[in-house]
């Protein structure tokens, strides 16, 4: 009986230790929002609590969408487990794209222990409401159409494929805007884009916007009047859009270089007010429309950062982040759409 009773604690004892250490690996910081321009407390304030919506298993969590409707959702893509998933309202997750890789390119080998990265990264939805994604192995742009099936929307540029697609965004005119990662790795692979590219799609049409960069995240002010893009390593790109849509003057907006975090710009959104949010070292940066950093949200302990976000909830005031490990949400004071 004292060798039942001794195994019984020792049992429990490493059952909390377990649960101690998945409880490390999603806790929240002792301060989330760190507020560096005081204005921005009546947006965010300095005391909101990260939740925990959704975590993953053996996940890499992306493409946060929210789905405007009565009510709206969100969908946001596991590219190992190479789904989309809808978060329902009553919080439970569902997968509504499935089979996202179809296997014609073989995924690129993980060194890190994460798991392969095969199917959609970035995701939005058009004005009919129809999921469109990258697929970041394939190297396709695609769009689901109301009956499930699927349109190609690019997959080539000059007869090369593309790299790995890895965000989009619609215009207000319809027209599809997106980025294809520069060429991983040392190995020659002359089937390839040679180089990174922001592209658009409009009316069928593809053409290459863009190929001074290593692009990334992608998103429009609220005005249409300027596209941001991050740029690697650390760096956010803005444009002019021309009247014909077209991008001109690209230059650096603000540059993460010297913080010494581990983190890159990955996602990027603005808010009405024409912010700038960032996937960074160590979490989320908020940029003014001039550049001025003024607040940041530090990623959960044990995780490098954010990697990707969009603002959703039917009064627009929460924001959804996704990082490798799970799905996230945070409270924002005032409707960010």
């Amino acid at each position: 009986m004292k060798m039942l009773t001794a195994s019984l604690f020792l049992f429990l004892a490493l059952g909390f230790l377990t649960l101690g250490t998945v409880g490390a690996q999603t806790s929240v910081p002792t301060k989330l929002v760190e507020i560096l321009d005081p204005a921005f407390e009546e947006i965010l304030s300095p005391d909101a609590v990260l939740k925990t919506v959704f975590p993953g298993d053996r996940s890499f969590m992306e493409g946060p969408t929210w789905v405007v409707g009565r009510p709206g959702h969100l969908i946001f893509s596991d590219i190992p487990k190479n789904v989309i998933y809808e978060l329902g309202p009553d919080g439970k997750v569902f997968v509504v794209v499935d089979k996202i890789h179809t296997g014609d390119v073989a995924p690129t080998a993980s060194n890190t222990g994460r798991p392969v990265l095969t199917g959609a990264d970035g995701t939005a939805v058009d004005k009919e409401g129809r999921i469109t994604y990258v697929e970041f192995t394939g190297g396709r742009v695609i769009r689901v159409e109301k009956d499930g099936s699927r349109t190609v929307m690019a997959s080539e540029f000059e007869g090369k494929r593309f790299n790995n697609p890895d965000d989009l965004v619609y215009k207000s005119d319809g027209a599809l805007y997106w980025t294809d990662l520069p060429p991983r790795g040392t190995e020659p692979r002359p089937n390839f884009v040679p180089f990174g590219g922001v592209y658009r799609i409009k009316n069928g049409k593809l053409d290459l916007l863009s190929k001074d960069y290593r692009p990334n995240g992608i998103a429009f002010s609220p005005d249409e009047k300027y596209l941001y893009v991050t740029d690697s390593p650390r760096k956010l790109v803005r444009f002019d859009v021309q009247r014909d849509g077209t991008l001109a003057n690209g230059h650096i907006f603000v540059n993460l270089g010297s913080d010494p975090r581990p983190g890159n710009p990955d996602g990027l959104k603005t808010d009405k007010d024409g912010n700038v949010y960032t996937a960074g070292p160590g979490g989320l940066w908020v940029f003014s429309p001039a550049g001025k950093h003024i607040a940041s949200l530090n990623a959960p302990a044990g995780t490098r950062s954010f990697v990707n976000f969009t603002f959703g909830g039917d009064d627009g005031k929460t924001m959804y982040m996704t990082t490798p490990e799970a799905l996230f949400s945070v409270e924002f004071k005032t409707s960010r759409r």
